[in-house]
This record gives structure tokens, C-alpha cells and sequence, in this order.
């Protein structure tokens, strides 16, 4: 409860009139004082008790930069009228502050409408409200909070990439880069040492015979047919690998280019998968719909980058997820990553880099270096620097093409 300065002043000099001169009126107006106050702050407590409100109609989920609305109703259940009440809404939403003064008439109810936008990706709480109520006459004001709790999800921004390709298109055969072992190939190329998590049925048992090592078939799919099994995004979120401030951040790159690119490859009826580790783990497996698109929002939604879990760590832990025949898109701001991504395309799948570039943030790791390592190996690499146009820089008409590769896979 909150009196107000004046009320105590004029109480305390109406006493010490009172007592100093002895007046019978001086007295009695002392003591009606006293009587309205305390009539104001019974009829304040018994009116706060019986105000209700909540949050009536708010929307599910927004992106960020996109506007949400939502409504508000509170309800005056007493017998009695309220004077003036402050309805404040306590939310962890940034920059965004839902606020009203009104009157609320006996067995009455008062609603109105807000507007906000999604400013910051992440779950947010709403419809909880700290209430100010003051008293007819103005002398108390009393906060009460009322607990209504509702979520809003703000996804990440996500952005067209028509002209992203996990594998630029090329002839088969003698291309400067091999196409991968697919099963539903026709027609063996060439054979290659078995690697762990290859198909036993796709042994090679003459040359295996001759050399005294397993060898495998590796197939040259068809141009026409081809598609990847499955398409894996995996998000580096290592605690030490990411740089920069605010929105600029290889964070929210990093999560941006995820969900556009989900949203590119499941749009196109893909099945998507998601591998992350931020404050815990996630991971999803390559499916496809309206409704494993928003699983996976809703993850990069809340997904931090405060992981223990190198991203060396990570593909050495759920390597064998990785089929033969499917595409790898490792989004990392990190260096030193060329062992861990030869080791994954050695088990036949198409492994796409998308490097951040961590130096243009504020870091200390360019991505030129790792970059260079990256293409001589006979990957393909996207390069994505502080302040870019996403929609260019992952565009694979304007990237180079790798150089040729004679390690084992290729």
C-alpha cells in the first residue's frame, strides 16, 4: 500500500494544530480524516480482491520483425465501482509493454486491444499484470498482481534461398567432383575401402578377395532420378565459437540460415532433419509436413548458443545418423573443423559447409583459411560475413567450384 505524501502531511499538521491549541474543531477534523481514509482504504481493498483480467485472444507465434495482436479483458466482480486502476502487463517480450488506465463500473468489465512485434526470437511469457488500483479520493494505491500466464513463441526470421544447392549441379563421372554412393544407383562406378556404417550388401567381394580388404560398390546415381534420402542441418552452437553483439551476432546468423533453410527443403516436401546441442540437446529426424516444420521452428526458437559440445564432438556422437545417399548442410562459425567433416563425407554423404565467419563479428577465426581447407578437399562452402545479403551470399551461382578430391568417397 502506497499513501500519498500530502495525505501524511496534512494528517501530521492537523494533529499538531489539534494538540497544540486544544480546538474541539481542529480535533474533529482530525478524526474525520482519519474516518475518510480509512473508509477509502476499505472500499480500495475490498474492490482490488474482485478485479480479474486476462488475456482474451493473443496469437499463437509470430516471426521476428512480424506484428502479433492480442486482448485484453478485466472484469470488476464486486458490488462496489473502482475509482482508477493501472493495468500493467508483466512480460519478458523485449521492447514491448501492454498498458492501460480505465474505470471499471460494478459487475463490469473493460477490454481493449494490443499490438506488438516480435523484436527477439525466443518463448515469451504474457497475460500475467501487475495492477494498480487507487482509492475514490485519490489518498492510497495498492499493487496487486494477477497471474494469467500465456506463451508466445517468436520464430526466427527466415529468408528465401531459391538458388541455394547443397550440391551445385554437375555431370556425373569425370566432373571435378564424384556424385556419392547412392542405393538407388543402377550402375557401379568404382569401389572404395569399406568405412564403417556402409550397406554390407553393397560389398565388392572379387576385389575384396584380392586386396584382403572389405571394398564397397560405389554407384553413380541416376542424373534424372536422383535425390538426396534425407537432408541433415546441423547447427554449431559451441559456447566459444560465437562472436559479436545484439542482433548482429553468429548466433542469429547461424539460426537464420537454419530456418531458411528448413523452410526451403520442407516447402519442397523434403524430409529435414535438425542436429543442434545448446543448453541441452536436439535432435530431430529427417521428416517432412506443416507439423515437423514447426518442431523444428519452435527448437531454433529457443535454441542458445552455450554448448560444451564441440561440433567435432557432436558429428563424432551421432555419426551413424548420417546415411549414405544424404546431404549434410554444417552451419559453423568455427575453425579447425576439416577432420571432422572429412571423416562425415567419407561416409558417403554430400557435406555442404556454410561458414560464418567469425573475424567480421569480432572474433579472432577467419573463415578464409578453413574455407580454402574445405574446397581442396572437394567440398562445396559457403562463406557468410558480418552485414551480408543472405540471399547472395548463399547463392551457388556465386560460389567456386571445389577442387578435385582423391581421397576415399569421392
Amino acid at each position: 500500500m502506497r499513501i500519498r505524501w500530502p495525505v501524511t502531511v496534512i494528517l501530521i499538521f492537523t494533529l499538531a494544530l489539534a494538540l497544540a491549541t486544544g480546538s474541539i474543531m481542529l480535533w474533529r477534523f482530525f478524526i474525520f480524516l482519519v474516518a475518510l481514509l480509512f473508509m477509502s482504504y476499505i472500499w480500495m481493498r475490498m474492490n482490488v480482491r474482485r478485479i480479474d483480467g486476462k488475456v482474451t485472444k493473443l496469437s499463437r507465434s509470430c516471426r521476428v520483425g512480424e506484428r502479433f495482436e492480442q486482448e485484453y479483458t478485466f472484469y470488476n466482480r464486486g458490488r462496489l465501482p473502482t475509482a482508477l486502476i493501472e493495468a500493467r502487463e508483466d512480460t519478458d517480450l523485449p521492447d514491448y509493454q501492454g498498458t492501460a488506465t480505465f474505470h471499471l463500473p460494478a459487475q463490469g468489465s473493460y477490454s481493449w486491444r494490443g499490438e506488438g512485434i516480435g523484436r527477439r526470437r525466443g518463448s515469451y511469457d504474457m497475460g500475467n499484470f501487475i495492477v494498480k488500483v487507487t482509492d475514490p479520493l485519490g489518498f492510497f494505491s495498492v499493487k496487486e498482481r494477477i497471474m494469467n500466464k500465456r506463451s508466445i513463441i517468436v520464430y526466427p526470421k527466415s529468408i528465401d534461398l531459391p538458388f541455394f544447392q547443397a550440391l551445385p549441379r554437375q555431370e556425373p563421372g569425370a566432373s571435378k567432383r564424384r556424385w556419392f554412393t547412392s542405393e538407388s544407383g543402377i550402375n557401379a562406378a568404382r569401389v572404395r575401402q569399406y568405412i564403417s556404417g556402409d550397406s554390407l550388401r553393397n560389398i565388392h567381394w572379387r576385389t575384396t578377395a584380392h586386396t584382403g580388404n572389405l571394398m564397397v560398390k560405389e554407384f553413380d546415381p541416376d542424373t534424372v532420378n536422383y535425390s538426396y534420402k534425407d537432408i541433415w542441418i546441423v547447427l554449431d552452437m559451441h559456447e566459444t565459437a560465437h562472436f559479436g553483439e545484439g542482433e548482429e551476432t553468429t548466433e542469429e546468423y547461424a539460426v537464420t540460415i537454419a530456418a531458411s533453410l528448413i523452410k526451403k527443403y520442407i516447402d519442397s516436401e523434403k524430409n529435414v532433419g535438425l542436429m543442434a546441442s545448446g543448453d541441452k540437446s536436439f535432435l530431430f529426424l529427417p521428416d517432412t509436413g506443416d507439423e515437423h516444420l514447426e518442431e523444428l521452428m519452435q527448437a531454433l526458437a529457443v535454441i542458445k548458443a552455450n554448448s560444451r559440445l564441440t561440433l567435432d564432438a557432436l558429428l563424432a556422437s551421432q555419426e551413424e545418423r548420417f546415411e549414405p545417399g544424404s546431404a549434410v548442410v554444417i552451419i559453423t562459425p568455427s575453425g579447425n573443423i576439416q577432420a571432422a567433416l572429412r571423416r562425415l563425407a567419407g561416409r558417403s554423404t554430400v557435406v555442404t559447409a556454410v561458414l560464418l565467419d567469425a573475424a567480421t563479428f569480432g572474433g579472432d577465426v577467419s573463415a578464409a583459411e578453413t574455407s580454402r581447407g574445405l574446397v581442396a578437399s572437394g567440398m562445396y562452402v559457403y562463406t557468410v560475413r558480418r552485414g551480408a545479403e543472405l540471399g547472395r551470399a548463399l547463392d551457388s551461382r556465386f560460389i567456386l567450384s571445389p577442387l578435385p578430391y582423391t581421397g576415399m568417397g569421392y
